[in-house]
This record gives structure tokens, sequence and C-alpha cells, in this order.
């Protein structure tokens, strides 16, 4: 999606329900999912906070989670895990209370937009 102005540009942005990023074009600004931004540990983390989501029922109490599980899951090395999980908090993509972490809304909304992609 282009936008010709920045501040059009973050309306859309701001009234997406999935997470996406602005970038410069030769004729405004692209707007595109934030995945197609993230890094390869940031996409195995998010299908592994994903997993455990839907594995132990869509509750966010069952469903949350450790950082070691990254670690766990072979996505980081060891000792790493925890600045992944912040990393991936910081983009909103997961939410956390006392040392938990469980994927967010706007997480689960960016994995459902890339598995209708796939889908069709």
């Amino acid at each position: 999606m282009i936008a010709s102005t920045l501040i059009q540009a973050n309306q859309i942005k701001a009234a997406s329900p999935v997470p996406m990023v602005v970038k410069n074009h030769t004729s405004g600004y692209r707007l595109e999912s934030l995945y197609h931004s993230l890094t390869l540990q940031q996409i195995g983390a998010l299908a592994v906070a994903n997993e455990l989501y839907v594995s132990y029922g869509k509750c966010t109490y069952l469903g949350s989670f450790h950082p070691i599980q990254f670690e766990i899951y072979d996505v980081v090395a060891k000792g790493k895990g925890a600045a992944l999980a912040n990393a991936l908090r910081q983009l909103g993509l997961l939410q956390n209370h006392n040392g938990r972490y469980w994927i967010s809304p706007a997480g689960l909304n960016l994995i459902n937009s890339i598995d209708n992609v796939l889908e069709h």
C-alpha cells in the first residue's frame, strides 16, 4: 500500500489491525507488514510463542512462557532468550508480566495475516 504523505501513512498504520512499518518510496510512503522487517530469530520466536498459545488452549495464563523457551527450541543461543523476548515486546508482538511472556493481540494479528497469505 502506498500513501502520498507521511501523515496519511501513519494514519493508515494506526488504523491497521496488523502491525505495519512505513518505508520511503519513490511515489510517497509504502506500508508493509511488520513481518517483512523481522529477523529470522524474531520470526522463529514468534512462531514458538504462537505454538505455545495454540497448544495451551489460547488462555493467557496457560499460554505464558519463560523466554528460555526460545533457547530450548534453538531459536537463539543460550542466555539470549530474554533479550529476544524483550525485543518482541518492544515491537508490540509479545506482552509480559513478572518475567512471563505471551503473544499479544498484535502478534496474533500478524501471524494470522501471514497464514491468510500462505493459504491463498
